[in-house]
């Protein structure tokens, strides 16, 4: 074999020569191990019920829910197909999509239906989707790709299922890596500096219970007791316990005046102080709640209302930086999509392997046209 066969041979080889290449543990989880517990999906569960959290991942499914793509090249045919295809997909499954992100992979279980007519009829095509949760998935690849996923059901075996009835979406997936990266993971520091044990959240929660109830002192006369209208007698120790409760429900309280021989009061009450530093801790949750919208690779500017000046003005810039992130999402979600339903139903319909591209329209452009506005419509 002459070097030039051998040559052409190596690169039309589909088998990817490092193909056993696996990426190596991310720095940054041994860099912050001696401060955060390690992250993993159940706790990317528990930050989906951050307020924080939801609006900045709302403000990002809402630059996507009007994304398009184009299918380009090959036999027109194949080309509407595919492309009526893809809108049949983001119209009924982009909410189920967009969870990719929270996880970094979603598997997710393909449903078809025969085509019962217009021009497309007796094909097979796309009807709909069942997401099925990641933390009870494993993903099956062949050279670093994933093919399919096995998912545990109840106490049955593992069910393994296979591409063009498998998708798996992933986000952020950098080096082969098929499981991807969890956007919500970038998140995690400030959300656990929120929420852990001396956070923003539960040291706020205890400077209001101390401005609201705890300070109070009261004063009583150790030796003596109080003798009831019924006859019983009750401690002053007791009088003051209710004296307390009466306090925390926001109750009247009545104390007696008395004084000892000299003069000096028996009973008396001492209301609780401001101590004062409350601003510093309500800022200190603002920074956090900041820091988890740029984590989320949200700017604060396109949520925020503006405190000066009107309209977009000032915006456009945060707003690029924003539609960029969501378009590098949306181009991971339609390679998956591609990949696992769009090429192998294409072929299974027109029975040859299908030549086009697909490629999603820039999201820049579609808000500028929107706007009115060309480039970069600030």
């Amino acid at each position: 074999m002459s070097f030039f066969s051998r040559l052409k041979e190596t690169l039309l080889n589909r088998k990817p020569i490092t193909a056993t290449y696996r990426q190596p543990p991310p720095a940054s989880a041994a860099v912050r191990i001696d401060e955060l517990p390690p992250f993993n999906l159940r706790v990317a569960d528990l930050m989906r019920f951050d307020p924080q959290i939801r609006i900045g991942l709302g403000a990002r499914n809402g630059l996507l829910m009007g994304a398009q793509v184009d299918v380009q090249g090959g036999d027109p045919t194949i080309a509407n197909w595919v492309q009526t295809q893809w809108d049949r997909i983001w119209a009924s499954s982009s909410h189920q999509l967009l969870r990719t992100k929270l996880y970094g992979f979603l598997p997710c279980e393909v449903m078809y239906r025969e085509a019962a007519s217009g021009q497309f009829a007796g094909a097979i095509e796309f009807d709909y989707l069942k997401d099925r949760h990641p933390r009870d998935a494993r993903l099956l690849t062949h050279d670093g790709q994933p093919v399919g996923f096995s998912l545990k059901c109840g106490n049955a075996r593992p069910v393994q299922v296979l591409a063009p009835k498998a998708l798996v979406c992933t986000f952020n997936s950098e080096f082969g890596d098929a499981y991807g990266t969890a956007l919500l993971e970038r998140a995690y520091p400030p959300w656990y500096e929120k929420w852990m044990e001396g956070g923003a959240k539960k040291t706020l929660r205890l400077r209001m219970i101390k401005d609201a109830y705890i300070g109070d002192i009261f004063w009583y006369p150790i030796d003596k007791t109080v003798q009831l209208p019924s006859g019983e007698t009750t401690s002053w120790r007791d009088i003051a316990r209710e004296m307390v409760e009466a306090r925390l429900s926001g109750g009247a309280m009545t104390l007696p005046l008395m004084f000892d021989r000299e003069g000096r009061k028996l009973i008396d009450y001492s209301p609780p102080q401001d101590t004062g530093g409350a601003t510093p801790i309500f800022q200190w949750k603002h920074d956090i709640d900041i820091e988890i919208f740029k984590a989320l690779e949200v700017p604060p500017e396109v949520i925020e209302a503006s405190t000066s000046g009107s309209g977009f003005s000032g915006r456009s810039i945060p707003f690029m930086i924003a539609l960029s992130a969501v378009e590098l999402e949306l181009a991971e979600l339609v390679q998956a999509v591609d990949r696992d339903i769009l090429r192998p139903l294409a072929q299974l319909n027109f029975g040859l392997q299908p030549q086009y591209t697909i490629r999603p329209r820039s999201l820049v452009e579609t808000f500028s046209q929107r706007w009115n506005q060309p480039g970069a419509g600030g």
